[in-house]
């Protein structure tokens, strides 16, 4: 089988090792199947799975040229990107299978304001909104806002992770509109959309979809929970993600059932009722809310620490079922999984998020977890750090104390100047689920304790 995947980070490494390994699958109905993987632009680690192409995920005009001499079996989209440009219709209309969605369903990842109207033309719980392109509207929205703070802005289109902004007053909620609409993120930004915040436990819901005039079908993958600041304790500035978990330990059935009917069978609906086509994964950020669980945003694509999380997890021929979902062939169902937990801890550079240094050599000595290659590049010395999240450190153990056990003894066996790490990833939801708490309880103050 022959596989294009697009992309060069964390994420794409976890994918291509999945994609090319039947090692980590119980009962493979395909043992001595061959995946000749191809990559654009990949990494150098990448290319320790298949061939890395000379140009870049968004070089729409080389892609097509290459696909169209090379006729892949599968074209595997990772970043959002070249989702929300449009290059899955590009693949479509070559008739080559794509597991990405169409720009038209990518909307709902590249514009805030049309996610929002989709949730609540489809009855999926959210935040309440108001979406503002006139500086004076805006103005006068804010002057008179009923819902809380902080006033949550979101510019409407993609800005690179960078677009959100809690303000915390009125007046920091003021500048922040007037600097959004004055193009701070250019075109993705001279659209706002207004929300009021949303507190609870937050956690990240993948599902594979796979959606058009004749089906809706989809499979849940476990339930993570992300670390976004950078430093222990939640504190510091917002990152990519630091690292992640799952399954989520106090996450019920009922509560997993309750996410299907609550947001994942009116999302899947509605992109069919919409004329929607769904060929890929939809990434759902939740918040569960003291009235359950509420839709604070949709990705079109796998997270980002949280696809190496369910890399460790799944036990399923990856190939076969993004080639399903790609073909529209999914079957509706749950998918297998390993036992355990897994667990996802980012080391990253120096100066990350705002300035991370490149650069150093990382001495890697004799570590027992896996390493996924996310902003790293091969030397004459060995591996450097080539961006801000380095490398990632991935284990799955029978519960989530063992497999954090683990990822911590293995901090010691991995390194370099200035390196930065949280080693409290998953310690809180471990304490929460020791005091027999559920998804629907707040956290305890002392529950980060290290």
């Amino acid at each position: 089988m022959k596989i294009l995947l697009l992309g060069s980070g964390g994420r794409e490494h976890a994918l291509a090792l999945k994609l090319t390994s039947s090692g980590n699958i119980s009962n493979d109905p395909y043992p001595n199947k061959k995946v000749e993987l191809y990559s654009a632009p990949g990494s150098d680690a990448i290319s320790e799975c298949g061939v890395c192409l000379r140009f870049g995920a968004e070089d729409r005009e080389s892609i097509i040229k290459w696909v169209s001499e090379n006729h892949p079996d599968l074209v595997v989209i990772g970043p959002e990107a070249p989702l929300v440009n449009g290059m899955a219709d590009e693949f479509t209309r070559l008739g080559v299978p794509v597991f990405g969605h169409p720009a038209a369903t990518s909307r709902l990842e590249g514009s805030k304001s049309f996610a929002k109207d989709f949730m609540l033309r489809h009855g999926v719980p959210c935040a309440y909104s108001r979406t503002i392109t006139d500086a004076n509207e805006g103005e006068s929205v804010i002057n008179e806002w009923k819902h809380g703070f902080p006033i949550v802005l979101k510019a409407d289109g993609l800005a690179a992770g960078k677009g959100v902004v809690l303000a915390q007053t009125k007046s920091e909620a003021l500048e922040t509109l007037r600097v959004f609409l004055a193009g701070r993120f250019g075109d993705a930004s001279l659209t706002v959309v207004l929300e009021e915040p949303l507190f609870g436990m937050e956690l990240s819901l993948h599902v594979i979809v796979d959606v058009n005039t004749e089906h809706a079908s989809f499979c849940i993958l476990p339930a993570c929970q992300d670390h976004k600041r950078i430093f222990e304790n939640d504190l510091g500035p917002n990152t990519g993600g630091m690292g992640a978990f799952g399954p989520i330990p106090f996450l019920r059935r009922e509560d997993v059932n309750r996410l299907q009917s609550d947001l994942v069978e009116p999302t899947v609906t509605g992109l069919q009722k919409d004329g929607l086509e769904g060929r890929g994964v939809l990434f759902l950020g939740v918040m569960w809310t003291q009235e359950g669980p509420k839709l604070l945003e949709y990705n079109v694509r796998f997270g980002d620490p949280e696809t190496q999380v369910l890399m460790q997890l799944l036990d399923e021929d990856l190939p076969e079922l993004l080639y399903s979902a790609a073909t529209h062939t999914l079957k509706k169902r749950e998918v297998k999984v390993m036992p355990g937990t897994a667990i996802c801890v980012v080391l990253a550079a120096q100066g990350y998020p705002e300035s991370p240094e490149k650069g150093a050599t990382i001495e890697i000595r004799s570590p027992t977890c896996s390493i996924i290659h996310a902003g790293t590049a091969k030397s004459p010395n060995g591996w450097i750090v080539n961006g801000g999240r380095a490398i990632n450190l991935v284990t799955r153990a029978k519960n989530l104390e063992e497999a954090r056990n683990l990822i911590v003894s293995d901090l010691n066996q991995i390194g370099w100047q200035g390196m930065q790490v949280r080693r409290d990833i998953g310690l809180r939801a471990l304490n929460h689920a020791k005091e027999n708490k559920t998804v629907a309880n707040p956290w305890s103050a002392n529950s980060n304790s290290i």
